[in-house]
């Protein structure tokens, strides 16, 4: 299984492409797609996390 990740600058931020290629049968494609979103978000909340300075 090949995961090829690309990141484009575009005019609002980044776009992300995700391909999978050579994905085994017994993984749906689908549950591809719903573990990069959750990752993603995970991403997103630690980025924009409210971090105190500690001081």
């Amino acid at each position: 299984m090949t995961k090829t990740i690309t990141l484009r600058t575009v005019g609002c931020g980044t776009e992300i492409e995700i391909l999978h290629e050579g994905l085994p049968a017994a993984i749906p494609a689908e549950m591809c797609y719903l573990g990069w979103q959750e990752s993603l978000l995970q991403l997103a909340r630690l980025v924009d996390a409210d971090i105190p300075d500690g001081g």
